[in-house]
């Protein structure tokens, strides 16, 4: 590599008014901060364990008892609790304010927050009695549900199901459904359209549709196909069984093999996304080795003009007299690594030390073969 060139071939000049073009925030290095901070797992558990304790604080709550009696310990406990909520999305929006938006989970979490301050405006304004306020109150459970922002696994599940749900199952059960409109009408002209018929189960439309239901399920068809045989209903239960192979044995275990088809799907990708973020880490790390090398260079051709040295040479070798033996070396061809060439040069040794114990086996196999020969020789004729 010629003197002035990285290894990409580009003057360093150039490298270097490439590098100051690039924007830089005024506060970068508390925004690196931050940002450090929020991807943290010690943060996240942090945020994981304050959202333990909540839910336990809002299932207290349901005992009468301890709501009345630790009443002010409840409430400043869930105000805690949404001040650390409220802390937790602005250093997120301040470290991600583009990205943070562009997360679906990251905006479930917003709308939880916002929920929650709409709550507590109501609460303090003194309409506690209103219906909507229940309603919010009910759906701060949902703060339960911002664990799924914290675990990749479980994102990877609900992502899975979001998928199946949009691409097939709606066909699917839209499949379903004719199929029971059919079935049901059918059920309704075969089992319940004479006044002694089972009009509890298939005595219009809706009925029949929810006795169909309980067949898919199989959860009760018995009592249905049981009330069918003591009216003496002819055909019953080729009807009962054929719907239940169809709806149950058929749609049902479509229904779950599309799941678990999407969950491996999300699971490779998943798998390929991490694959993908450590090739990245290592690609960062390199560039930053290769950028200290370009900057190591570019002091010593600006010391060598400065510099007591005669040439180039000489400030190499004071150089590498600086060197320590844990730095980074950055090499193009594996041949000319260091590290390779002693591990190859251990290789050698072995491979010589193998051969030689193969040789020496060969040698007593042979000896062993030669005294056999030389015993079945001598028996044969008698010497």
């Amino acid at each position: 590599m010629e003197p002035g060139l990285n290894g990409d071939g580009l003057e360093f000049e150039d490298f270097d008014e490439n590098e100051k073009k690039r924007k830089v925030r005024f506060d970068a290095n508390f925004h690196r901060y931050i940002k450090t901070i929020t991807d943290s797992i010690f943060f996240n558990g942090f945020i994981m364990f304050t959202i333990g304790l909540n839910s336990l604080e809002m299932a207290l709550e349901t005992n009468e008892d301890l709501k009345y009696r630790w009443r002010d310990a409840f409430f400043y406990m869930d105000e805690t609790f949404l001040a650390i909520y409220t802390v937790e999305f602005l250093m997120k929006l301040y470290a991600e304010p583009i990205g943070y938006w562009k997360s679906s989970f990251d905006l479930f979490d917003f709308v939880v927050l916002v929920l929650s301050y709409i709550q507590v405006i109501l609460d303090s304004s003194g309409t506690s009695g209103l219906e909507g306020l229940r309603v919010l109150r009910a759906l701060r459970t949902l703060r339960t549900l911002r664990t799924i922002s914290f675990v990749r696994g479980l994102q990877v599940l609900v992502i899975a199901l979001i998928s199946t749900i949009r691409k097939s199952v709606i066909n699917i059960v839209i499949l379903l459904f004719i199929m029971m409109f059919l079935f049901a009408i059918m059920g309704y002209y075969f089992f319940g359209y004479r006044e002694e018929s089972d009009l509890e189960n298939w005595g219009n439309i809706t009925v029949a549709l929810k006795s169909l239901f309980t067949y898919v399920t199989l959860d009760g068809w018995t009592d249905i196909q049981d009330k069918l045989d003591e009216l003496g209903m002819d055909g019953g239960r080729v009807f009962s069984f054929a719907f239940i192979m169809l709806g149950h044995f058929i749609f049902f275990n479509i229904f779950i093999a599309v799941i678990i088809m999407n969950i491996s799907d999300a699971t490779e990708n998943y798998k390929n996304e991490q694959r993908a973020e450590r090739e990245t880490v290592l690609r960062h790390k390199k560039e930053f080795m290769m950028q200290r090398q370009h900057n190591d260079v570019k002091q010593m051709m600006q010391r060598q003009k400065v510099g007591h040295f005669t040439n180039f040479q000489d400030m190499v070798q004071d150089f590498q007299s600086s060197l320590r033996h844990d730095d980074y070396v950055m090499m193009n061809d594996l041949c000319g690594n260091l590290i390779w060439m002693e591990m190859f040069v251990t290789s050698l040794d072995h491979m010589d030390n193998t051969m030689y114990r193969l040789q020496q086996l060969h040698y007593e196999s042979a000896n062993i073969l030669g005294a056999v020969l030389d015993q079945r020789l001598r028996k044969r004729y008698g010497t």
